[in-house]
């Protein structure tokens, strides 16, 4: 088990809440090569590993499309639903509505 610094687990948390903001979706490939460009010291699997725990923590909907690099891009998921899975997070599940 790795112990990670503080500062590696605030940008993640970070990213990953503003991603399922954003979007409403966690492309976990593109985002932890992200995360371990801006960590020298962090792996590309590790990366992977810590995106994809954390968007597991907060039930985000994920996708592994490594092609996606134009995913910034896109529209949320819908108009009517955007930030809503933030609200869940921020709230909890019950609150939501």
């Amino acid at each position: 088990m790795h112990n990670y610094p503080i500062e590696l687990r605030d940008d993640l948390n970070r990213t990953l809440i503003k991603t399922i903001y954003d979007f409403g979706i966690v492309n976990i490939p593109v985002l932890a090569a992200r995360l371990a460009g801006r960590h020298c010291d962090l792996t590309l699997a590790d990366a992977e590993r810590l995106v994809l725990g954390f968007a597991q923590l907060y039930s985000a909907p994920i996708e592994f499309d490594r092609s996606a690099c134009d995913w910034r891009s896109r529209e949320p998921v819908g108009t009517d639903n955007n930030g809503l899975l933030l609200d869940i997070v921020e709230n909890g599940f019950g609150r939501a509505a």
